[in-house]
């Protein structure tokens, strides 16, 4: 916002900052500013970047209204369609059931890998993200996310056009293995992401953690022991890209060179590296959001003990972007409270920071990123990336105005959200923590 010329609006612009400086007061929360930044926030740009209140036009608030019920009340982690009016809805156990517009669940499941998937109790491993062939069902494929006991696999599905509500689960193939972290008592059993996307590019992107602390370590900080955040000779800390056409690209480098290729715009190609990586220096991206229309990205970066993030890439970018973890948490020096990692932070200079960053002083602990909304129904929200924080339930909504980004709180739900997604109309779904509910996101 410009500074104004007439005295009068200087003195309503003090009338309205004092009005809102008493809210804050009276209810006692924290009204975020609007935070006027650039559309990627650089190293080279960070030093003069303005935070300025801005006095919004009316944001949408949110709300989470059951759709419907069942899934044997477990933890929903994949929301998910195909390109037409079913919606593929994927617990933490492996399996995944289809949901009818009407609210109906199949009463079989389309997939049930529970006997390959493990997870310890934990809220991190499992089922991890669903996502079918751009081309489907011409091209019969779908591709999922999933820990086993040791691995993040990265799996290929068939689904034969006879049975379209049957997924043939002996034709499924891993594409890729990725090894976790050793640690004192066995390996870490978090920060694994996988969450699985198609961009308008037809490629498909792999947000992955960085592997996660040695559990057994008392410490338990620095979060990236193995610095694996940083280093391309992991795939993990990392989005990976890549073509689901084995021989249209490059061939596989970390992978099954007969089931995927690597675009040639990726950006560390024959380095010694992972030629997959396409974005590094993230903790845990628990979801991602690629806009269909202009192709941004949107990435929530689950933080360590003092922040909470969301990086962008603008659409059309070529990669390469380094997010900072575990050298930045945010907007914060990571080697400032952890000096013994500096020596490693030393030669990591161009980091892209975040667009939106809060901290936990609420109660807040998790990031869970939503999508970004194209639907018809509500047109106060169309353009805006939604998403929440799994411990208070707070929404937030954000999108550029006038060039500017716009970040405003959406409501306050009093559900631990575990994942969002939409519909083939663009509308938005959202799920919580062990109650088996899938919820539509209305504009209240």
């Amino acid at each position: 916002m410009g500074v104004p010329r007439i005295h009068s609006r200087r003195l309503l612009w003090t009338a309205v900052v004092l009005s809102m400086m008493a809210l804050i007061a009276f209810f006692g929360r924290d009204a975020r500013a609007t935070t006027t930044v650039p559309d990627v926030v650089t190293a080279a740009n960070r030093s003069s970047l303005p935070i300025v209140l801005n006095v919004p036009f009316v944001p949408p608030k949110l709300k989470l209204v059951p759709f419907t019920f069942g899934f044997e009340n477990k933890s929903i982690t994949v929301i998910a369609h195909a390109g037409d009016e079913r919606l593929f809805i994927g617990s933490r156990e492996g399996k995944v059931w289809i949901v009818y517009p009407d609210g109906s669940i199949s009463p079989n499941t389309f997939l049930d890998m529970s006997h390959i998937i493990r997870f310890e109790d934990n809220f991190e491993q499992g089922l991890l993200g669903l996502a079918f062939h751009p081309d489907f069902p011409d091209t019969p494929y779908f591709y999922f996310a999933y820990t086993t006991n040791r691995d993040i696999e990265i799996a290929r599905g068939v689904v034969n056009p006879a049975t379209p509500n049957y997924a043939a689960v002996g034709d499924v193939k891993v594409m890729m293995r990725i090894r976790k972290p050793d640690a004192s008592g066995g390996f870490s059993p978090v920060h694994n992401a996988g969450d699985l996307t198609f961009g308008p590019d037809g490629y498909l992107y792999i947000p992955l953690g960085d592997g996660g602390p040695d559990p057994y370590d008392p410490k338990g900080v620095p979060g990236d022991p193995n610095n694996n955040s940083q280093r391309r000779t992991t795939m993990l800390g990392s989005i990976l890209r890549i073509d689901p056409n084995p021989t249209r690209g490059l061939r596989a480098d970390c992978g099954d060179p007969t089931l995927y290729s690597i675009p040639g715009g990726n950006p560390w190609l024959n380095d010694e590296g992972c030629d997959e990586i396409w974005a590094m220096g993230l903790r845990n991206p628990w979801r991602i959001s690629i806009d269909a229309k202009s192709g941004d990205m949107y990435i929530a970066d689950v933080g360590e003990w003092l922040r909470e993030e969301v990086n962008f890439i603008p659409g059309g970018a070529p990669g390469g972007f380094n997010f900072g973890w575990h050298c930045w948490e945010g907007n914060v020096d990571y080697t400032q409270i952890h000096p013994e990692l500096a020596s490693g932070c030393s030669t990591v200079t161009n980091v892209t920071f975040p667009v939106f960053e809060y901290d936990h002083s609420h109660g807040e602990c998790s990031v869970i990123g939503g999508v970004l909304y194209r639907g018809e129904k509500y047109p106060t929200l169309y353009g805006r990336y939604f998403f929440g924080d799994f411990c208070t339930g707070q929404l937030w909504t954000m999108g550029r105005v006038n060039g500017q980004w716009k970040i405003d709180e959406a409501g306050l739900q009093r559900i631990q959200f575990t994942t969002f997604g939409a519909d083939v109309h663009g509308e938005l779904y959202g799920a919580g923590y062990g109650n088996g509910t899938l919820y539509k996101v209305v504009v209240e």
